[in-house]
């Protein structure tokens, strides 16, 4: 007789897979935008990249380390990977300026790690623990919380310059 909770589990097993290759689609169609001006919108990033695609979907990337929402990165869904490889290469061989900035953008193809709402790869598992001062790795965290803290003093200082 067949387990039931078996059969849920390969269901389950079968829909992660699934959502995870249709992520991984939407990340071969995408590309990310670096140094937009902080004017930049979705219709302005649509209307500049028409000329080469047709654009599916516009996410600004937050910039967790400045306590300003100014959006400088986004996340441009095309309509497939061909497109996406073309838009990246057009902006890489010429100077694409979008909204006004005095400097072009920069171009490349999008990576799973740039999307805050990315599924887990099917069968992984993540674990969690704390790390005590006695720890082998406490050090190494400790070096990283302060890399963190100072990097986020030199952003602010540029913003404030700006």
């Amino acid at each position: 007789m067949a387990n039931p909770n078996e059969h849920a589990e390969g269901m389950m097993g079968e829909h992660a897979e699934k959502e995870y290759a249709d992520f991984e689609a939407r990340v071969k169609r995408t590309i990310y935008i670096d140094h937009l001006s902080p004017v930049v919108t979705r219709q302005v990033i649509r209307a500049a990249l028409s000329q080469c695609a047709h654009v599916v979907s516009v996410e600004f990337v937050e910039n967790y380390t400045i306590p300003y929402d100014i959006p400088a990165a986004a996340l441009v869904e095309l309509d497939d990977e061909s497109q996406a490889r073309s838009a990246v290469d057009l902006m890489r061989d010429f100077p694409f300026i979008i909204g006004g900035m005095p400097r072009p953008v920069r171009a490349s193809l999008a990576r799973p790690e740039m999307f805050p709402d990315r599924p887990s790869p099917p069968g992984s598992k993540m674990e969690f623990l704390w790390l005590k001062q006695g720890d082998p790795e406490y050090d190494g965290m400790s070096k990283l919380k302060s890399l963190a803290k100072r990097q986020e003093a030199e952003n602010m200082a540029l913003i404030k310059l700006l």
